[in-house]
């Protein structure tokens, strides 16, 4: 079998217009002895990715709970939510 890619999820990239989140299964995606991997792939304007990284399944639950403990870090930060204006904006900042 060789490389194999099935899309699993697009979510909206939060503070853009058109930016996605993608998730893919890819089966093989170093050859034909390699392993299975969830791929997140970043667009921040909905056509061209920016950003892709690739996961091996048994890196998913640890991966999951950092992300779970990042947020909560940042849950007990102070922010500021102006810049989100200029981020949606038509002009400047906006995307």
């Amino acid at each position: 079998m060789s490389k194999k890619i099935v899309n699993i999820k697009t979510l909206k990239l939060a503070h853009t217009k058109k930016g996605t989140i993608g998730v893919s299964h890819i089966e093989q995606p170093y050859g034909e002895s390699s392993n299975p991997v969830v791929s997140i792939a970043i667009s921040t304007d909905g056509k061209e990715n920016q950003w892709k990284i690739h996961i091996p399944y048994e890196n998913i639950d640890e991966l999951i709970k950092a992300l779970n403990e990042a947020r909560e870090v940042c849950r007990t930060l102070p922010h500021t939510q102006l810049h989100t204006r200029d981020l949606n904006a038509d002009t400047g900042g906006g995307q």
